[in-house]
This record gives structure tokens, C-alpha cells and sequence, in this order.
């Protein structure tokens, strides 16, 4: 049990974890924290809704708290870059989404998806006795930001990290695809075919990242290994199939009208060549809220804290600051 976490959460080592791929993964993290030279912890909540979420936290324990929610085929690991420039201010949480990561693998077929994205983060802030943190959301876990911010005002300041999920229902055609049942299944065999590590790599270059010069081997290794985990992209799949009917998206992504009225702090930091979504489906979005700046950058992808330089770790700093 961790002197830095309360009931009811566990800590667990990256050589404790029961199978043999779980423990390949976690090392390949550990070794992707030491190369950011920052130092983490693994968590365990129990969420009645999820089954175990794992939660990689890491920063200064008597900081504010920061839960930093990652997208839809990452995991919280893709966070470890950013750390560096956040942990000695922050108490950082970036939980794994149910699917993905260390966290349990469940379907996401026949559930409220609105309210199961948000529930297990909700028993993850319960756990940690965290009322209201300021967040901060990439693509998917941009869009559950919003979520716990519109459906249960959990949230102090909130930083939308590259293009957020809920700001439009038009996806590009490789994502409709995939969100389509049976055609998903044989797609996702065709992606995992061959080498893991260098299916993430071409992964990375296609759809996050303009320049991927600073890009760590470690960081592959860590999505690549993330793929192998049972059961995830069985979990991947039906979430895909669940927040969209041949690319037409759930009701649950858009949420154009209710953004606009939270009114807590806001930085949208958006990169001018997002896969996802161009600026200028946002920057419409962030006019019309109370409380909200938007920062462009050029050159910079759908993660744009990978990229080389550190405008994006200076922003997100400076926006958490206050």
C-alpha cells in the first residue's frame, strides 16, 4: 500500500503484475519514465462499473491535482513526455481507459456510453479524494473532460490538449471505417500484423505527430507492447462500434451546444495539422464559452506535446498555474 495514495487504492510494482504480458508492458513504461527521468507510481481503483483501473501517477504529492485523460488507442503512458514539465508544481493521475493500457478490458457493447466514460472516472476521483482537479484531455479523453465537466462539475481548470472529441461529428474516413462491425475485426488484423513496436512507429507518423524526431524509442515500445495485452483491442473494437453506426457518431459526440456553456477556466492548445480536427472546427467553439483562450500551433499534430520543442509544455504549465 503507497504512503502517497489512501484507501481504496493499491500499489503495485511493474514486476507484480500477474501475467507475462502485463509485466512486459509495465517494465517497457517504467523504462519510459526513467528515460523523461521522472518518477512513478501505478495505482489500483476498483471501479464498480469498470472492473480495475489502473492509474499511473507521478508529481508533487502537497501540488494540486491534475488527471490527464488520453485518447482513444493510447494509453496513459503517451502522458510521460509531459510530465517533466508539470510534476514538481502537479500531483499527476493519468488513469489507463477500461480497454486500454493495465486497466481491465470490458466491452463497451450494450452500456450508456455517456455515462459509463465518465462513472469510473468519477470512482477513480472518489478513491483518490479528489473533489475537483483541474483536467487535462487528448481527442477522447478531450471529449470526457467535457463530460465531467457538463455531467457531474468535477472539474477546476480544463485544458483540451490537441483536438477534443465532441466539438464535431465529422471524423476522417479511416476512423469511419473502423467503426464499423466485422470491417473493424478485419482491419484491425491486417494493422497487427507483423512487428508491434514498428506498427506503433508508422502509427505515430500517420496520424499524431508531424515531426517524430523527438519521439523516444521507450515511447514505441510502450504502445507497441500495449497492442499484445489480451483482450484490448477486443475492448477497442466495441468501443468503436458503440460511439458510432457506419461512421455516423453517437449522439454522445456532439456536445457542440452544451461546451459552450461551461464556464470553468479553458485553454484549447490545437495543433495546425491535426489528423482529427482542423483549428478552425474549435476556435468557433472557444469563442461563444465564458472563460476560455485558444492557442494555434504550427506545424504540430493531434499530439502535439510530442513534438519536438516545449511551446506545448509551457502552455499547459502556464494555463494549470493560473
Amino acid at each position: 500500500m503507497s504512503a502517497l495514495a489512501p484507501d481504496p487504492i493499491d500499489r503495485i510494482d511493474a514486476g507484480e503484475w500477474p501475467t507475462e504480458s502485463e509485466r512486459r508492458y509495465a517494465d517497457a513504461q517504467s523504462r519510459l519514465a526513467d528515460h523523461h527521468g521522472v518518477a512513478t507510481e501505478s495505482l489500483l481503483v476498483e471501479s464498480a462499473s469498470a472492473g480495475r483501473i489502473h492509474v499511473l501517477a507521478a508529481g508533487n504529492p502537497d501540488g494540486d491535482p491534475v488527471i490527464l485523460l488520453h485518447g482513444l488507442g493510447t494509453t496513459a503512458a503517451t502522458w510521460l513526455p509531459l510530465f517533466p514539465a508539470l510534476a514538481d508544481e502537479f500531483r499527476l493521475y493519468a488513469p489507463d481507459r477500461p480497454g486500454r493500457g493495465l486497466s481491465a478490458a470490458p466491452s463497451y457493447g450494450g452500456r450508456d456510453l455517456r455515462a459509463f466514460m465518465t462513472t469510473y472516472l468519477r470512482d477513480v476521483l472518489d478513491a483518490l479524494e479528489v473533489a475537483r482537479p483541474h483536467v487535462v484531455g487528448n481527442s477522447l479523453g478531450g471529449g470526457q473532460a467535457f463530460l465531467l465537466a457538463i455531467d457531474h462539475d468535477r472539474v477546476d481548470r480544463l485544458c483540451l490538449v490537441g483536438g477534443p472529441a465532441g466539438v464535431s461529428t465529422d471524423i476522417p474516413l479511416p476512423f469511419r471505417l473502423m467503426t464499423i462491425r466485422g470491417l473493424n475485426r478485419v482491419l484491425y488484423w491486417l494493422m497487427g500484423r507483423g512487428d508491434s513496436v514498428e506498427n506503433a512507429r508508422e502509427r505515430m507518423a500517420r496520424f499524431n505527430v508531424v515531426d517524430d524526431s523527438a519521439i523516444s524509442e521507450e515511447f514505441y515500445e510502450v504502445q507497441g507492447y500495449g497492442t499484445e495485452l489480451p483482450g484490448r483491442t477486443r475492448s477497442l473494437r466495441s468501443l468503436q462500434t458503440a460511439q458510432s453506426s457506419f461512421g455516423r457518431l453517437h449522439s454522445t459526440f456532439d456536445m457542440r451546444r452544451e461546451i459552450v456553456r461551461i464556464d470553468r477556466p479553458t485553454s484549447f492548445v490545437w495543433g495546425s495539422e491535426d489528423s482529427f480536427f482542423e483549428p478552425d472546427v474549435g476556435r468557433p467553439v472557444a469563442s461563444r464559452m465564458a472563460d476560455a483562450e485558444f492557442h494555434e500551433l504550427d506545424a504540430h499534430g493531434h499530439t502535439p506535446w510530442l513534438e519536438p520543442g516545449d511551446e506545448v509544455e509551457r502552455l499547459v504549465r502556464e494555463f494549470l498555474s493560473g
